[in-house]
């Protein structure tokens, strides 16, 4: 038998516009729908230059994560089926950012997964 988990990720800050010099807050919810558990996967998330973020996290029936941390986000998390975790990112936005604001997340495990097309979600801010 090969162990399988469908691992998803979601992401947004609740706004399509951002301000430059203002702030912005991201919450970013990795979860495992199972069958098996996906110990050791791994949450990254490499926020744009324009923004300079904390981030704290809390696990959700048996999900695991650090605490808590600054930069960029590349935990190893432990998602036992039917587990979460929920990242809350803070992140000041440069003065001096022009454009458009996206920003990716991402899930993987070494476990199989049946649907990687949710393994990754962008927000696009304005």
């Amino acid at each position: 038998l090969v162990p399988s988990a469908n691992l998803a990720i979601t992401k947004t800050n609740g706004t399509t516009s951002s301000t430059p010099g203002g702030n912005t807050t991201y919450t970013i919810v990795a979860s495992n729908a199972g069958p098996s558990n996906a110990p050791s996967a791994t949450v990254a998330d490499t926020f744009p230059a324009s923004l300079s973020c904390t981030w704290t996290c809390v696990g959700a029936g048996g999900g695991t994560c650090t605490a808590s941390g600054a930069g960029n986000i590349n935990d190893s998390v432990n998602l036992p089926s039917g587990a979460s975790t929920t990242y809350t990112a803070a992140c000041a936005i440069n003065a001096g950012a022009t454009g458009t604001l996206s920003n990716t997340a991402t899930v993987a495990s070494a476990i199989d997964d049946p649907s990687p097309g949710n393994n990754s979600a962008t927000d696009t801010d304005t």
